[in-house]
């Protein structure tokens, strides 16, 4: 199975790593306030990662409960897919969190199914976390493309809520 190393653009907010928290009293995050890193790999015709979402400075800032839409790019191409929430028995282990602290981070699971279009096979996939207006981006790899399962479903990408180191 090959690594995909992820793109991402996260237009969000990151707050202290922890235990799940208000987001109130802290800032969003601002574009070059946080980095993207990652990858997803096949797993049962499907593509499956955790992205980890890093604050680069000195403060905190605050998330939302999880990213509100998942982009894939190939190339500069716009893939059409439909952003769903992930199942909780999916997501990557840890608590969930609203805010990153100074120089922290957190994580988010994605899984791509049923990928229907055009292209296929192996390509250089990006992928794009809508979270508010940061975002930081990461060189893609090759990876092949998920197995179209249903020509009449659309193409599905799972994101989980954001969540604190891993125990």
């Amino acid at each position: 199975m090959r690594l995909l190393g992820v793109v991402a653009l996260c237009a969000f907010a990151v707050g202290t790593a922890g235990a799940a928290s208000s987001s109130s009293t802290v800032a969003r995050c601002r574009p070059g306030q946080l980095a993207l890193t990652g990858s997803l790999q096949g797993a049962t015709q499907s593509l499956l990662g955790t992205l980890t979402v890093a604050n680069t400075t000195g403060r905190a800032c605050a998330l939302p409960v999880a990213p509100s839409k998942v982009l894939l790019r190939v190339g500069t191409k716009l893939l059409p897919t439909v952003t769903v929430r992930m199942s909780t028995a999916m997501e990557p282990l840890g608590l969930p969190v609203r805010k990153v602290g100074a120089h922290q981070r957190v994580f988010v699971g994605i899984q791509w199914r049923n990928w229907c279009g055009s292209p296929k096979g192996k390509v250089r996939l990006s992928v794009v976390l809508k979270i508010f207006a940061a975002s930081p981006r990461v060189a893609a790899h090759k990876t092949r493309t998920p197995v179209c399962a249903s020509g009449k479903s659309a193409s599905r990408v799972a994101v989980s809520r954001f969540k604190g180191s891993p125990p």
